[in-house]
């Protein structure tokens, strides 16, 4: 790993963690104390994009340390922080490797990609994350399909309203201020 690569995980971890505090302690207006409207994950989605393996590894220590910050803390989180870890992967995953899409929407059918892979993001981190605390008996049998409902649908919300324009219009000085000057 390069000295920026640390940089970058540190700035990443940062930023996730008051995102992440935002969203259960700023904003409670959901379930659990959580945001109804999590913003953080657009902003998760932005960061796998653009920072890859940085990011992901910067995600899940501001994921944590934002739950130590916002006083939700508890063991579970070191295995439950993966489940927005892995959303975001989605995405970026499918957009890294397969050619024929591109993550700076220049095409119809990066837009069609870039909703379908939030809608399928939002079902793989609200599974993993809410039966998780389901399986931990922190969310009751008779809570969890309306949990993971209603988070899939305020994420697919968040990821069209919030990340998607962004993408469209931070991409480019991202990649030329940030990208491309320190490669």
């Amino acid at each position: 790993m390069k000295k920026r690569d640390f940089v970058l995980i540190g700035i990443i971890a940062g930023l996730t963690a008051v995102l992440d505090y935002i969203g259960v302690v700023g904003l409670p207006a959901g379930v659990f104390s959580v945001s109804t409207f999590y913003i953080g994950g657009a902003f998760y989605t932005l960061f796998a994009l653009w920072f890859k393996k940085d990011a992901y590894i910067g995600m899940y220590l501001g994921l944590l340390l934002g739950a130590i910050i916002s006083g939700t803390f508890t063991p579970y989180a070191f295995l439950l922080a993966w489940g927005n870890v892995f959303g975001v992967a989605v995405i970026s995953l499918v957009f890294h490797n397969v050619k024929s899409l591109d993550y700076k929407l220049t095409k119809f059918q990066d837009y069609l990609a870039f909703i379908i892979l939030g809608l399928i993001s939002q079902i793989v981190s609200s599974n993993y994350t809410l039966r998780g605390l389901n399986l931990f008996g922190l969310i009751p049998d008779s809570a969890l399909n309306a949990a993971i409902t209603s988070w899939i649908i305020a994420g697919i919300i968040v990821h069209v309203v919030i990340a998607l324009p962004l993408v469209k219009i931070l991409t480019p000085i991202v990649e030329k201020k940030i990208i491309v000057n320190n490669d």
